[in-house]
């Protein structure tokens, strides 16, 4: 954790606290502003954000409690991104001030009840100061807290990752993205009770008083030593039986469909998925042995198995299925596999149902859905179960206490799951099938 708080404070020293100390910017800057006729967006944020419309912008709302000259003086509240930056931050003061006055808040039974938007609005009304807005521009030059250059979406995501994993910020930290779903179904639970009644201001974790060094490795040496230590690790292990493939394919490449007229997945994969799945929860539900849930890659090889290094391994796709729900504690992604149920309708994300893996690609292979149309031009001959190279699918149960993130931390799965996207987006753009976590044009 001191690591973690170590690259934060050091991110924020090179960054907004220059901005709070320069006078030619007028940091910090107040989101909300009291008025006689009520609550209301600040003039300051108006006069801050015109302007600012299209564009690569990373944003922080957060508390001091100092002067701003120290980057433990920050307390984030919420961290985000956008093209639309002053639309963005409109819509926060908005929604923010919507969820006022907390006595009218009331749990409907959904997910999501307790908001973001009511949680910030909690925290403004327990604090003594102000809720800042700081805007960030981002460029070719922009490097994010490992020291490398990065793009909007993955700052986002490895900021909340860091913030996530400091338990000072637990009750402020309104982010429902890159947060673990055991936070978000302990968080849905409370409500307001989340937020302690005493003022939010934190008991301070110094970090080191040395500044972290520059990156000794690329993205791609970052990516290229992580599939060493896992994916090829696994591929190297005889016990492991990997490569696996996905799909249940004839000796020409051609995938069988099932009863039901879903592609089928090979019955290897789906003892992989079991069997680590099983790490993560049994037929009483999660765990305690600490298991997150499942990291997966679906993935092509350009050799050999026995010959392959990291640069044979061409990622199609990167994705995680937590144990933990969102509003049930066990995630109805694994009630199959705890329950030791035959049935794959959601099987770890890689179901047959209509809103998993399996069942999506099958529908746009078949013409009657698009959602994974862009699977299916990548995997398949034009028109047909013909696959254009063998596909595989490596699935390994995530510990956040014993893996490691590629950065050489310990992360949650949800905080691990962006930072593996960027690299492999670095490594291989053209090849990775994902679409969120990468920049905007790659993702459409």
């Amino acid at each position: 954790m001191v690591a973690h708080v170590a690259r934060w404070e050091q991110w924020l020293a090179d960054t907004l606290i220059i901005d709070i100390a320069e006078s030619e910017t007028p940091d910090p800057v107040p989101l909300l502003a009291e008025t006689d006729d009520g609550l209301t967006t600040s003039d300051e944020l108006g006069s801050y954000k015109w302007g600012k419309n299209d564009g690569e912008y990373l944003y922080l709302l957060y508390l001091l409690d100092g002067d701003g000259t120290d980057p433990g003086d920050v307390i984030p509240v919420y961290i985000g991104e956008s093209t639309d930056i002053s639309s963005r931050l409109g819509q926060h003061s908005r929604k923010i001030r919507e969820s006022l006055p907390l006595e009218a808040w009331a749990d409907d039974g959904s997910w999501g009840s307790f908001s973001k938007y009511d949680h910030m609005a909690t925290v403004y009304e327990q604090a003594s100061g102000s809720l800042y807005a700081w805007i960030y521009e981002l460029d070719e030059n922009t490097r994010g807290p490992y020291g490398h250059p990065t793009y909007r979406q993955e700052l986002e995501a490895k900021l909340v990752g860091l913030v996530e994993s400091m338990e000072q910020y637990d009750r402020v930290f309104a982010n429902r993205e890159f947060v673990p779903n055991r936070t978000l179904y302990e968080i849905g639970k409370a409500g307001p009770d989340w937020i302690t009644e005493e003022d939010p201001t934190l008991e301070r974790v110094r970090s080191p008083d040395q500044r972290e060094q520059e990156p000794s490795a690329s993205k791609l040496e970052l990516w290229n030593n992580w599939l060493e230590n896992y994916l090829l690790s696994d591929l190297r292990d005889p016990e492991m039986n990997d490569p696996i493939h996905l799909f249940d394919a004839d000796e020409s490449g051609r995938v069988r469909l099932t009863d039901t007229g879903r592609l089928a997945r090979s019955d290897t994969i789906d003892d992989r998925i079991r069997r680590e799945g099983r790490k993560c929860v049994d037929e009483t539900g999660i765990r305690d042995d600490g298991y997150d849930g499942l990291l997966y890659i679906m993935y092509q090889l350009t050799a050999p198995v026995d010959e392959a290094t990291p640069a044979d391994i061409s990622p199609q796709y990167i994705g995680k299925a937590e144990a933990y729900g969102k509003k049930r504690e066990l995630s109805s992604n694994f009630t199959e596999i705890a329950q030791d149920r035959p049935a794959t309708r959601s099987f770890a994300r890689w179901g047959d149902g209509d809103y998993w893996h399996i069942g999506e690609l099958s529908m746009s292979l078949l013409g009657d859905d698009e959602r994974k149309q862009h699977w299916a031009d990548a995997l398949f001959e034009s028109e047909s179960r013909q696959l254009s190279q063998p596909t595989y699918l490596w699935v390994h149960a995530w510990h956040s206490g014993a893996d490691t993130s590629p950065y050489g931390h310990p992360l949650t799965l949800a905080a691990v799951e962006p930072l593996l996207i960027g690299l492999a987006h670095a490594a291989s753009p053209q090849a990775l099938l994902n679409q969120d976590g990468v920049p905007s044009e790659a993702g459409q």
